[in-house]
């Protein structure tokens, strides 16, 4: 079967002969994705991998890595050959350099506040969302962004009574999670706000209760011994 394959590595288009029964994943390494579609059925497919030579074809946005063009579909996991012509391919055509994104931190710095236990404490975790579900004890219900691009997560449920902390004039239940997020990448990172600054500006507040109190008041309440 006629194919034509789009390789910006060496600048080359080149029509090519492979199986009509080949499966796609076998030449790109991976499921590659519809990038174009051509009249009379052909397709342009491309991989998903990250690579920094491209091409664009017909104005298109700039497409990392190679591209094949094959027919349309004539049976379950088969296709036709393309009948796009290779020289109507070779005009529209043009070779481009993409910019890596980066790769999202493995793990990063979050801090923990839990005001039953009198608690903030900075925790290195993976970073990804399981991780946080996991501090949290439950699904993330809700998330708030605070000063620094750090947002705070708390827990889908919690009791119908709970202790609750507060910061300035923003006020949490139960056992939460601050971590920093990068938004020109969309990745968890590193916590901006400190424990000090948390553990001189945020209170705590029993279930119940009308009365605040700092973390240094609540840490020594905490660790009580139990009474006689």
């Amino acid at each position: 079967m006629k194919a034509i394959l789009i390789d910006p590595t060496t600048k080359s288009i080149a029509r090519i002969d492979i199986s009509p029964e080949a499966r796609l994943s076998d030449y790109f390494g991976e499921r590659p994705r519809v990038v174009a579609k051509f009249p009379k059925g052909d397709v342009l497919f491309a991989g998903v991998r990250g690579d920094t030579m491209a091409f664009t074809i017909g104005g298109s946005r700039p497409i990392a890595g190679p591209g094949l063009i094959v027919g349309r579909r004539t049976g379950p996991g088969e296709r036709g050959p393309a009948h796009v012509r290779l020289a109507h391919v070779v005009t529209m055509v043009r070779w481009t350099t993409v910019d890596l994104p980066p790769e999202p931190p493995v793990t990063v710095r979050a801090i923990v506040i839990d005001p039953e236990q009198g608690l903030i404490e900075e925790v290195v975790i993976v970073a990804n969302s399981l991780a946080l579900v996991g501090l949290l004890g439950g699904e993330i219900g809700s998330y708030m962004r605070v000063p620094g691009n750090d947002h705070v997560l708390s827990p889908a449920t919690g009791p119908e009574t709970s202790w609750c902390w507060r910061k300035d004039d923003l006020t949490f239940d139960s056992r939460s999670v601050i971590v920093g997020h990068d938004s020109t990448v969309d990745h968890f990172a590193d916590v901006v706000t400190s424990v000090e600054n948390l553990r001189t500006s945020v209170e705590f507040r029993a279930p119940n209760e009308s009365c605040w109190m700092s973390y240094a008041d609540r840490k020594a309440q905490a660790n009580l011994p139990p009474a006689a």
